[in-house]
């Protein structure tokens, strides 16, 4: 088995053009969460994660997960549509687990793949930043280390998973446990391609896992308070009357009365 972060930043490369492709950015996952999907792939990006030509690899193209690289064939990389809908490693990771009988263990921190033909083995339980400071001050606290079965009856929420008490496996995990099983069972097949096999299974179970995906209106409220004010400002005010035009109306006839009798006054000086 290997770890899904272990695989993040792994080459890859195309073993029929014998040509690099890039590194692998993200790990898709099949919404029964049993299987990978596939791999997003970038080429060319810049230090802090930006530019770069992104690609999905369906995991049908791997051959073989190595330790330095992961080679795929070339011939079998067709660009799948479905990928783009499919959840990430990173949707999984993150969720709190609890089991049946009211047993909190923990955050997901990783994901345990059989690196013979992509099949997902497990969830590593791992520790949130409230758990890491409980066990800071508290260090007799009960820490609970292993994964739960990728195959077990797992209830999915937007945060929370329920697991069965059994789906716990405890201990840390081995880095070959699962691999070599696949492999020899596969000795006598030398034109198989475990990858592409899995892959293209059908699903045990219905869908477990779905994609996040950030909604407009946690970034963008739906009743906008700038907008109103600039509005508002903008809008001449009818009520608003110059200080000429607020005089009283006695000036204006005073201003009459002046014209009317200015006449006489000048014909008297003559």
């Amino acid at each position: 088995m290997i770890k899904g972060t272990q695989l993040i930043g792994r080459s890859v490369i195309d073993m029929e053009a014998a040509e690099r492709l890039g590194k692998i950015k993200e790990i898709i996952v099949q919404r029964d969460g049993e299987r990978v999907a596939g791999f997003i792939v970038v080429h060319g990006e810049t230090i802090v994660g930006s530019g770069g030509k992104r690609r999905a690899i369906p995991a049908s193209a791997v051959y073989a997960i190595g330790p330095d690289a992961m080679t795929v064939r070339g011939s079998s990389m067709q660009e799948l549509a479905e990928l783009d809908n499919l959840p990430r490693m990173s949707d999984i990771i993150g969720h709190k687990m609890i089991t049946q009988s009211g047993r909190l263990l923990g955050v997901i921190g990783d994901m345990l793949i059989n690196r013979a033909d992509g099949t997902i083995v497990g969830f590593v339980v791992g520790e949130g930043v409230r758990n890491k400071l409980e066990n800071i001050f508290n260090p007799q606290r009960s820490r609970v280390h292993g994964y739960v079965r990728a195959d077990a009856d797992l209830h999915v929420g937007k945060e929370l998973i329920v697991v069965p008490d059994n789906a716990l496996i405890e201990g840390e995990p081995n880095a070959h446990e699962g691999d070599r099983e696949t492999v020899t069972a596969k000795t006598g097949e030398p034109e198989s391609h475990p990858w592409e096999e899995r892959a293209l299974a059908e699903p045990t179970r219905p869908s477990v896992w779905a994609r996040r995906r950030d909604t407009p209106a946690r970034s963008q409220p739906q009743t906008p308070s700038e907008p109103g004010l600039k509005t508002e400002t903008a809008r001449p005010v009818e009520n608003y009357q110059p200080a000429e035009e607020a005089r009283p109306e006695t000036s204006q006839q005073d201003r009459e009365n002046e014209a009317v009798t200015t006449p006489p006054q000048d014909q008297s000086q003559t």
